[in-house]
C-alpha cells in the first residue's frame, strides 16, 4: 500500500472539493474498500491512509442520494471486491487522492510569495 495521508490534509481536500458527489461506481468501491482497510489493516500507517480515503470519499456523497440508493451501490461493490482485488482497488483510491493533493500543492504560490503571520 502506498504511504499514509494526513487525516488534517484529507480534511482540507474535503472541504475544498466542494458539494461533489458519488456518481461512480469507482467512489463508491473506495468506500468500501477504505473501510474494510480502516478497520482490519494491522499496519497503522495503512490505517491512517485507509481512514484518510474514507473520508475523502464519503465527502463525495452528495446531499441528494438516497439512502436505498447507497445501500444499493454498497452492496453491489461489496460483492464484486475480493480478499485479492482488495488490496490493488485501495491503492487506485489512495493514489487517485494523491494526486489531487499534488495539484492543490501545484496550485500554491512559492514559499516567498506566501503571506507572513504576524
Amino acid at each position: 500500500m502506498t504511504k499514509a495521508l494526513p487525516l488534517a490534509l484529507a480534511a482540507a481536500l474535503l472541504a475544498a472539493a466542494g458539494p461533489a458527489s458519488a456518481q461512480t461506481a469507482g467512489d463508491i468501491r473506495c468506500i468500501v474498500v477504505s473501510n474494510a482497510f480502516a478497520t482490519a489493516a494491522k499496519d497503522e500507517n495503512q490505517k491512517k491512509a485507509a481512514e484518510s480515503a474514507l473520508y475523502f470519499y464519503l465527502g463525495r456523497i452528495g446531499d441528494g442520494m438516497a439512502p436505498t440508493r447507497l445501500k444499493a451501490l454498497l452492496d453491489t461493490e461489496t460483492k464484486a471486491l475480493s480478499d485479492k482485488t482488495a488490496g490493488a482497488e485501495m491503492d487506485k483510491c489512495v493514489t487517485a487522492i494523491q494526486a489531487k493533493i499534488k495539484m492543490m500543492q501545484d496550485l500554491a504560490p512559492p514559499a516567498a510569495q506566501q503571506p507572513q503571520g504576524r
